[in-house]
């Protein structure tokens, strides 16, 4: 399959205009990993769940909480935390910022506060205008089934596995005709 690649002269000068303006906002702005890993129960597992301290001119300013799922097609944002005296400054945005230029993969935010729809609202656009891609929020209720994208990655444990054989081996047996053990018919 050929893949057309468009060419939109204006659009390209419009997003790499805009990119340069959000490279400029997040100039002095780090992202130190304080934990990442690999943790069954995690909603992104076998995906790496990160917690990274936010800093801009080597000051303390916030945490960022993300996850990237292990077909490494999206970045879930769990929580943006600023510290209140340096909201509104746009150190939020240049995180996310920061992570699209990292990881280049849509950015999903898991189930956003109502008193942070403003910022997601203007995120979006501002992102979008950069070529950036912010996908609309995941609620609590959708998350089993965005999981389902990568369950045939999740490694099964050692009692996972000798149960599922079990079952088969009575599922088996009792399709041949014979009792699958004391007292099972």
């Amino acid at each position: 399959m050929t893949r057309l690649i468009s060419f939109e002269p204006l659009r390209d000068f419009f997003h790499r205009r805009q990119a340069t303006r959000l490279d400029e906002q997040a100039a002095g702005l780090q992202l130190v990993i304080e934990r990442s890993a690999s943790q069954r129960g995690t909603f992104v597992f076998p995906g790496t769940d990160t917690v990274a301290t936010v800093e801009v001119d080597g000051q303390h300013v916030g945490h960022v909480d993300y996850g990237r799922n292990p077909l490494g097609d999206r970045l879930y944002i769990n929580m943006i935390q600023i510290d209140p005296g340096r909201q509104r400054a746009g150190i939020g945005l240049a995180v996310l910022w920061q992570l699209w230029r990292q990881h280049l993969v849509p950015i999903v935010p898991i189930h956003q506060y109502a008193s942070s729809d403003g910022f997601w609202y203007r995120a979006r656009r501002r992102l979008a205008a950069a070529g950036a891609v912010l996908e609309p929020q995941l609620r609590a209720e959708q998350l089993d089934a965005a999981k389902q994208r990568w369950q045939h990655l999740v490694p099964e444990s050692e009692a996972e596995r000798t149960i599922r054989e079990y079952w088969a081996w009575v599922a088996a047996e009792h399709a041949a005709g014979r009792p699958a053990g004391p007292g099972i018919r």
